[in-house]
């Protein structure tokens, strides 16, 4: 009886520890949505020419 509960004891310690890795990976890719979905949203600005600027007559 003490093996089992002893077996049950790392076992639910063991889920505790893979639960807290996943939790932090879901907040990671949460993160990483929101940054990405500010560049999907930013506006395309016109860019400034870069070099010889022609002289118009």
């Amino acid at each position: 009886m003490r093996e089992v509960l002893l077996l049950h004891k790392d076992v639910s310690l063991l889920v505790e520890q893979i639960e807290k890795r996943l939790g932090k990976q879901d907040e990671k890719i949460e993160l990483l949505f929101a940054y990405l979905s500010k560049f999907i949203e930013k506006e395309d600005s016109p860019r400034n020419t870069i070099g010889y600027k022609k002289w118009e007559e």
